[in-house]
């Protein structure tokens, strides 16, 4: 019998909101898991998302795992296994979204360990319930009315107690968050009239996630332009996350205005404004009916200030990290939208209205930006809401909206489950090479780290970083300017065609440098929205193919092949960057390849890549039309390669090396002995007639592309020889000149790390 003093402790503790201690968990096998801290804040309880890889045809399959803090205690998560539940030979992936708990600028290590039955539920969890033609959702703090016929948002509701007592409150967002978008056609807006299709692609205690697919229409006109939006709400957060894309499916026109609109906190006389200017302490004034205020930074990356803060003179931005957020406090809550990358972006503004009316510019009027057909233009925004009593509201939707917790598994983890191309220069690894090699890995993993940097500017969101880089189109992407005797001259990207975005990721987990996180995610939003366009805006297996600028035109053009085809930083942004959208296209990548030839023998590239491409289709699905579909392109290689003596011939060693580092690919997952001899044959090949003693390169810097082939040889063989050349080219590599192209980068990081693998 429980005595009364002991059940009055109890009913005091959770009478000031506290719960007991969980029970531990021992004895579990568990992957490590790392949790950063960036923006300075505590952080309780917060929700996280993490991509975790489990080994194929292990428990991890079969039962969700669960996610253990410091201390051995099981936090609330649900977890949700990515791909096709009927691949069985493919490691697997969790994405796993948990309450976690963190103080400023720390690193945690959490744990995921195998599932069970009995879950700790979170205190307010998120709940879905059915409408006409909607949903309604809660988690205590905010309910959330979606329409599908008012789009995005219909209206949003909230409860500064956490404890979903809503009924009798107006709602804080009380009209539809309206999507507009302004061309030389004219004004294409949401509307009743075209409906949107709303889906729950995942639901669940600790996080809700809906699509919502509609078309932007103006009067009279039949062509359209599309969007995609996706909205997140979590378990004990009093915010939401939206991810708002928008594709141009009519001709292309210039981009003169495109915005979020709606009404908030309706019935106030006056509002308090706080706006992110990107100066320490934020902008606060108080905003009458007739009043507004506006944040802009335009088209030449230059901050401004209108309306009733226009008198305000505005400096480089002390902390850029702040800026792009604008905030409206009534007598009795306050909401916050902010913008994230809004710098980076330009030009952008956030205006609000006396009349609670905020306008979110994702293309501010007069930016006329060019937009070509197929061109689309992704955007991630944070409603945060609050009581006017809270406290350092404004930090958080700062942190929330540009550096939130993240959480990654240990890159060793990485290694044992083999679900990388490459392995991972981790501390494991390395302290296993034999001392007078070692330093070479600290090298080539310190080098990989700089090089990469290099290539964007400095990692911070300062006015320092290259502003090449940066504007609404651009940013995430790199340019390259080419000015061939055959070409017309001009800029043209060089961001997807050797999977750039990939590397940036593997450089993540190899270095937990959560720079590279945010460059890859950027990286991956521009290749999805302008690398990928597809200029005649038509629906096929694959929405684009091509550059921006064809080299010979400096027009928007399709590629006749697939020498600029990359998928596998797209899949790995849908694992570890909660990136659906990322991931359907990598799948849509595989499927042009299996339904279209797109093989040019005199473009060696193509072959590589389009083996890659469906290899990771594979990879993401198990499904043997992609496997079949590489053994068909393996056969066309080695068919080639007898017509051709043996080797791969091609203008320029990098592309046989690409060819060659595809094939060994397919064997380590086939184990086919007739491609081991081609591997075999083509390698020996470049050697006989390209190895260059003098300069420790097969025929130059390019033949560092054959690394994977010689450690795999060497392995299977027991011939020294091919290691020896591996390592005489990657001292030469890391001996000379730093790449500061980003082909070259993206090359040969890819294949260095294999020679690495085997050394003992």
């Amino acid at each position: 019998m429980v005595k009364r003093g002991v059940i009055f402790i109890l009913i005091v503790l959770l009478g000031f909101g506290l719960c007991l201690p969980l029970p531990a968990v021992e004895g579990s096998p568990a992957i490590p898991l790392m949790i950063t801290e960036r923006a300075g804040l505590d952080w309780k309880s917060t929700p996280i998302t993490v991509g975790v890889p489990v080994p194929a045809q292990a428990e991890w399959v079969t039962v969700p795992p669960r996610v253990i803090d410091q201390w051995g205690r099981e936090v609330p998560s649900q977890a949700v296994l990515l791909g096709n539940d009927a691949a069985v030979t493919n490691p697997r992936w969790w994405r796993i979204t948990f309450l976690g708990s963190i103080n400023k600028n720390d690193l945690l290590n959490y744990r995921v360990v195998p599932g069970r039955e009995q879950r700790v539920k979170p205190g307010s969890p998120v709940t879905v319930h059915p409408l006409a033609n909607g949903y309604l959702i809660e988690n205590g703090w905010i309910r959330i009315e979606l329409k599908a016929d008012e789009p995005l948002l219909s209206r949003v509701w909230f409860d500064p107690n956490g404890r979903g007592a809503f009924s009798e409150q107006i709602p804080v967002i009380a009209s539809p968050v309206q999507l507009g978008v302004k061309t030389e056609q004219g004004i294409y807006e949401t509307s009743a009239a075209s409906p949107a299709l709303l889906k729950i692609t995942e639901a669940g205690p600790v996080r809700v996630v809906v699509r919502l697919y509609g078309e932007l229409v103006q009067a009279q006109q039949t062509e359209r332009i599309n969007y995609d939006c996706r909205l997140l709400v979590y378990a004990e957060s009093p915010y939401l996350r939206m991810e708002i894309t928008f594709a141009n499916q009519t001709s292309s026109a210039y981009l003169e205005e495109a915005w979020l609109k709606f009404k908030s906190l309706p019935g106030e006389e006056n509002y308090q404004l706080t706006l992110g200017a990107g100066v320490k302490t934020p902008l606060s004034a108080t905003l009458k009916a007739a009043e507004s205020a506006q944040l802009l930074v335009d088209q030449t990356g230059r901050v401004q200030l209108g309306g009733i803060l226009a008198a305000h003179q505005v400096r480089p931005e002390d902390n850029p990290a702040t800026l792009g957020w604008a905030d409206l406090t009534g007598k009795r809550w306050g909401l916050s939208v902010g913008i994230k990358a809004f710098r980076q972006q330009f030009p952008k503004g956030i205006k609000v209205n006396g009349d609670g009316e905020f306008i979110i510019q994702l293309a501010p009027p007069s930016s006329r930006l060019p937009w070509v057909a197929g061109m689309s233009k992704t955007h991630q925004l944070t409603f945060y809401f609050h009581g006017v009593r809270d406290r350092n509201w404004g930090d958080y939707v700062v942190a929330l909206t540009n550096a939130p917790p993240v959480a990654a598994a240990s890159a060793a983890w990485f290694n044992q489950t083999g679900v990388l191309s490459q392995p991972l220069l981790t501390t494991e690894l390395l302290s296993s090479l034999p001392s007078a090699l070692r330093p070479l890995g600290e090298l080539l993993k310190e080098k990989n780290w700089s090089d990469l940097l290099n290539l964007y500017g400095p990692p911070h969101y300062g006015v320092a970083i290259n502003p090449q880089h940066w504007g609404f189109f651009n940013y995430g992407d790199l340019q390259l300017a080419f000015a061939a005797p055959w070409a017309q001259p001009g800029v043209y990207w060089n961001n997807n065609a050797y999977d750039l975005p990939h590397q940036l990721l593997v450089a993540y987990l190899q270095t937990g440098d959560h720079t590279f996180l945010e460059l890859a995610g950027a990286a991956l939003t521009h290749y999805q929205d302008v690398d990928l366009v597809s200029p005649s805006a038509n629906t096929r297996p694959f929405p684009g193919l091509n550059h921006v600028q064809a080299a010979r035109t400096g027009k928007p053009a399709e590629a006749e092949d697939f020498r600029y085809l990359a998928n596998r930083g797209l899949l790995l942004g849908y694992y570890l960057l909660d990136d659906d959208r990322g991931g359907e296209l990598a799948l849509r990548i595989a499927e042009r390849v299996c339904l279209q030839d797109g093989i040019n023998l005199d473009e060696p590239r193509t072959l590589g890549l389009g083996l890659r491409a469906v290899l990771t289709g594979y990879q993401a699905t198990g499904s043997v039309v992609y496997l079949e579909r590489a053994g068909e392109i393996a056969s066309t290689i080695l068919n080639w390669q007898q017509q051709k003596g043996g080797g791969i011939p091609s203008d320029f060693i990098y592309k046989s090396g690409l060819v060659v580092d595809a094939l060994v690919e397919y064997y380590r997952l086939r184990k086919d002995p007739e491609v081991l001899a081609g591997i075999k044959r083509a390698v020996d090949y470049a050697i006989y007639h390209f190895w260059d003693e003098e300069t420790g390169f097969i025929q130059n810097p390019g033949g560092l592309l054959f690394s994977s082939a010689l450690q795999l040889l060497s392995a299977e063989t027991g011939e020294e020889k091919y290691l020896q050349i591996g390592l005489a080219q990657l001292k030469s590599f890391l001996a000379g000149e730093a790449p500061s192209e980003p082909q070259a980068v993206a090359l040969y990081y890819r294949t260095l790390p294999w020679l690495l693998q085997t050394v003992h």
